[in-house]
């Protein structure tokens, strides 16, 4: 410590801290960007016409092209203009933002202040300690002169993310040259449109390192709107657990793509850390520690941070199938046995990846049991959708016990593969009015969802899954014959094709050698691609097809992220920016192909990076600074 009073020693340390800064300043950049024939190319400033103003690359991407740097592409209007107004962050005016009641209005409160975050993290020197690196208003700065000055009109009262909720809005900007200012109105029916115009607004400023401020078009015209309703990403927090703040960080990334729903897929077979005030014994035995564990405060806060960012979660309790560890503790509760076939080996003649275990559906103890989960779901999630599950159910795990077979025999029911999937649908039908026993307003009919399966199959779907009280997720490859049949018999749908929207793909083998089941890897230019209306045809006429849409059966789509292989070190890196090019496929379902998109989610990766967010690199860095030289 007696070193820090020594003048010289103070002086080398100040010297070492400025070191970067001089650097920068002694190395500079003889280049700028410009816009020439819809492309940022890089220029030498010598090099630059007579009518060409240097610029930085983000600024030049924001409108360098008929939709600049926006994503997911508006499907509406679109008209950007040419120049440009600095400002720094801490002249942003917000007025007249109004809603229809308290809490929407504190909503909107909550969603300017995320937006005001967003622009001090453009700056590259933001700590994200809310202290703005930007240089404060002084006298005889021009740019302190400038304003941007945001007029959001009244937003009714919708609180809630539900299907269907009116997600459009329109965006206007103005420039004031006497008043150095641009005029924003944003005017949305609902507060999801306005929190979406947000975003898109966002995305029309850029930090510009030529003045040290940010840039904004001096005029805009966006009117836009979802094309589908559901669009969303599962994530699986039973093989390998992922923390709360993990999962805020996916919430954050999926606002910034417009994405709607986040499917939490709580507890599998592997471990139950949702803790269940109703059944602490399944959290007590299920979880893989103490400090694993969901609780009823942390899920509730998850859902509220959701809400605010335009994010819906639908919870997915799997049954029959994918349901063991947690479930031990029957018989010494003198409950029996509530599941059967756990950690059972061999596991492959048992259930679909260790570890196995299937609840027993000749145990009354079971279902009881199984309401109060429901009932602790159902009192902190959205009751308007609940995921069932339902997959991979493997009667094998039942055919070889004795309590099912007895069960079977009392009915006068033989062990056929039918009556098998006959008791799986009695399950599926005692699970259902559970879940309606369960949720928290009585009157509405909660939709479940449900994956394909054997008990959604063309034998046995229209028997087993009512198509008024279920959504159908389908999982299966895109050629499945399966999908028409849907559509031709009324069940709405959700589109998760493994084929094409499955991002656990590619990897090596976690069981074995090789790699894993699904492989190969799914591209960002693959995902982008995956139209669920194009999967229809030709199965379906172009009319069906147009019909199926206008009534409702084609939800959307989710892109699911399994975690066998995955956890809080790799999960961004998965999802994004593959989810962008989900986001921009079920916002806009482009009629264009993924070479079209691609200047655009290179530089949306890159705003994601700005916004903290640790996306996979999609090209060298220098490709993104010379687009137009990185071509196929």
């Amino acid at each position: 410590m007696g070193n820090l009073r020594n003048p010289w020693v103070l002086l080398g340390i100040l010297s070492l801290s400025l070191i970067p800064n001089l650097v920068q300043a002694e190395v500079g950049s003889p280049y700028a960007h410009t816009c020439r024939n819809k492309t940022c190319v890089k220029v030498e400033r010598t090099k630059l016409r007579a009518d060409e103003t240097p610029l930085s690359l983000d600024v030049c991407k924001l409108n360098c092209n008929a939709l600049g740097a926006l994503w997911p592409k508006p499907t509406g209007k679109v008209e950007l203009g040419q120049e440009f107004l600095s400002f720094y962050p801490q002249n942003v005016i917000f007025r007249n933002a109004s809603a229809a009641s308290v809490e929407v209005k504190a909503t909107l409160d909550e969603a300017v202040k995320i937006f005001r975050e967003y622009l001090l993290m453009y700056h590259p020197d933001y700590k994200r300690d809310g202290v703005s690196p930007f240089p404060e208003n002084k006298e005889g700065d021009n740019i302190a002169q400038n304003s941007l000055v945001i007029d959001i009109g009244t937003v009714w009262d919708v609180k809630n993310v539900v299907l269907n909720v009116d997600e459009s809005y329109v965006l206007s900007l103005e420039s004031n040259n006497q008043r150095n200012s641009v005029s924003t109105s944003i005017v949305a029916n609902t507060y999801f449109g306005a929190r979406n115009a947000l975003e898109t607004l966002s995305q029309l400023i850029a930090y510009d390192d030529e003045t040290n401020s940010l840039k904004i078009l001096d005029r805009a015209t966006i009117s836009d709107g979802p094309v589908f309703a559901y669009r969303g990403v599962l994530i699986d927090t039973s093989r390998n657990f992922i923390p709360v703040e993990s999962l805020k960080r996916v919430i954050d990334g999926l606002s910034y793509n417009k994405l709607n729903m986040l499917h939490w897929h709580i507890t599998d077979t592997h471990s139950f850390p949702f803790y269940s005030k109703s059944v602490p014994e399944m959290t007590k035995y299920g979880a893989y520690s103490s400090r694993k564990i969901y609780s009823v405060e942390e899920a509730t806060e998850l859902v509220e941070y959701a809400r605010v960012r335009g994010v819906k979660i639908v919870a997915e309790f799997d049954a029959p199938a994918h349901a063991g560890n947690g479930w031990e503790w029957g018989p010494a509760a003198g409950k029996g046995e509530m599941a059967l076939c756990i950690n059972k080996e061999p596991w492959s003649s048992y259930c679909v990846e260790p570890p196995c275990g299937q609840l027993n559906p000749a145990n009354e103890n079971m279902y009881q049991v199984l309401g109060k989960i429901y009932k602790d779901l159902l009192d902190i999630f959205d009751n308007e959708l609940f995921h069932m599950g339902g997959d991979e159910v493997k009667l094998d795990c039942w055919l070889e016990n004795a309590e099912i077979t007895d069960y079977l025999k009392k009915k006068g029911k033989n062990n056929t593969q039918e009556t098998l999937i006959e008791l799986w649908g009695e399950f599926q039908s005692k699970a259902y009015n559970l879940v309606k026993d369960n949720q928290q307003v009585k009157a509405n009919n909660v939709t479940a969802i449900m994956w394909t399966s054997e008990l959604a199959s063309i034998e046995h779907a229209v028997q087993y899954l009512p198509a008024n009280n279920y959504v159908v997720q389908i999982w299966t490859t895109a050629q499945d014959p399966v999908i028409p049949f849907l559509i031709k018999n009324n069940y709405k749908t959700i589109f998760s094709n493994y084929d094409a929207w499955y991002l656990d793909c590619g990897f090596g083998a976690w069981i074995g050698e090789g790699n894993n089941w699904c492989s190969p890897y799914k591209g960002w230019q693959k995902v982008y691609e995956n139209s669920p209306l194009q999967l229809l045809s030709p199965a379906l006429t172009p009319e069906e097809i147009d019909a199926a849409y206008k009534n409702g059966q084609i939800l959307g789509g989710e892109a699911p992220l399994w975690a066998e292989q995955v956890d809080e070190l790799t999960l961004e890196g998965k999802l994004f920016p593959r989810l962008s090019a989900l986001a921009e496929r079920l916002w806009s379902n482009p009629d264009t192909n993924w070479y079209a998109a691609e200047s655009r989610i290179v530089q949306s990766r890159h705003r994601h990076v700005q916004r903290g967010l640790r996306p996979d690199r999609l090209q060298p860095e220098w490709c993104h600074q010379n687009e137009e030289l990185c071509y196929g």
